[in-house]
């Protein structure tokens, strides 16, 4: 993903609520090797725990689409959804 984070930046993030990571069998822009830690049961949704990067991120996925069978699998993080972070900061412009 590209955005306009200042080159003086020492640390740089991607924020995404959970309900806009998904769970892909093809890889493409934005899409990325996931590797499956824990699985939490909220009633119609699953939320699937997993590391991307060295990273803890979240799914919110349907119950009916099932959980990964594999313990790696790519997801995919929308472009229009995710939000750069520079220093704890908000990039503004992108």
């Amino acid at each position: 993903m590209a955005w306009d984070i200042p080159r003086s930046t020492s640390e740089s993030q991607v924020g995404i609520r959970p309900e806009y990571v998904e769970v892909v069998t093809e890889p493409g822009p934005n899409t990325f090797p996931a590797r499956l830690r824990n699985v939490r049961d909220h009633g119609p949704q699953r939320v699937l725990e997993m590391e991307v990067a060295g990273q803890l991120i979240r799914a919110k996925v349907p119950r009916e689409n099932g959980i990964p069978a594999v313990e790696e699998f790519l997801v995919h993080l929308p472009r229009a959804k995710a939000l750069p972070y520079a220093d704890g900061r908000l990039v503004l412009h992108s």
